[in-house]
């Protein structure tokens, strides 16, 4: 009886860690902005979870979200909700321009890899708990986010890795309708592009990661059009629009 009870309780205890972190596995960083101190949190998943007491870390130094300002949303993340907090650090330490930060368990060591639920850097690699988020497969050592601030975080909940970060000043100029949109992300064989109707007379540039332009084609009136890359090579690809004194930068993955 006392062997069938153990079972029992280990079957319970193994369900409950499971059901904990994959609820953990909902939260994600989606904007980081160093200028104003700012990070955004969302909750990716069907499920509602109070946040107050998970922590941030930053070139080693760390913070409870409860002690942090919230400028927009709630700390109790409704599903598919946002929040956003002014970070405050251990020794009233800034965002650093050149920097990492990791979303935290409630409780249990920073350098434990266990209790790091996301990750990113941004600037310059090798930054404060990089090992931590290699260790977790969350990103890839020496790799950060090298376009302008602040930093958005583009792809879904299952999505880690430099290349899905991107530059939130989307537009240099552009509002949130005049943003042009690619798809699919990542790419196979085509990557559809879509200027909305307003912007006229746009170039598209496409660069490779290291910088290289590998396509230039002037729009002029299309809205949509297609680009074959099915003969790229694998990797993170930039596209960049500009329309008179304005530009949009936006990254896809050719797989």
């Amino acid at each position: 009886m006392r062997k069938k009870y153990t079972i029992y309780c280990l079957i319970i205890m193994i369900y409950f860690g499971f059901t904990v972190q994959n609820t953990n596995a909902q939260l994600r960083i989606t904007e980081v902005d160093p200028a104003t101190e700012r990070i955004q949190i969302k909750n990716f998943g069907a499920t509602a979870i109070d946040i107050s007491s998970y922590r941030l870390c930053s070139k080693f130094k760390y913070g409870t979200l409860s002690n942090m300002t919230v400028t927009n949303g709630l700390l109790n993340l409704m599903p598919n909700a946002t929040v956003d907090v002014t970070v405050a650090l251990s020794g009233g330490t800034a965002i650093d321009d050149a920097a990492d930060m990791g979303l935290y368990l409630p409780t249990g060591n920073f350098g434990s890899a266990a209790n790091m639920i996301d990750f990113t850097q941004w600037g310059s690699g090798g930054n404060g708990r990089e090992s931590q988020a290699v260790q977790n497969g969350f990103w890839t050592a020496g790799t950060f986010i090298n376009v302008s601030a602040p930093y958005e975080f583009i792809g879904g909940a299952n999505d880690t890795g430099v290349a899905f970060w991107d530059t939130l000043l989307g537009a240099n100029g552009f509002d949130n309708i005049n943003k042009f949109n690619i798809s699919p992300n990542p790419a196979y064989t085509n990557l559809n592009i879509t200027i909305p109707n307003n912007i006229e007379n746009a170039t598209v540039r496409v660069f490779d990661i290291l910088g290289k332009k590998v396509l230039e084609k002037e729009v002029g009136s299309l809205q949509t059009f297609t680009i074959n890359v099915g003969k790229w090579n694998t990797g993170v690809y930039i596209v960049r629009v500009s329309s008179e004194d304005v530009t949009q930068t936006k990254r896809f993955i050719k797989q």
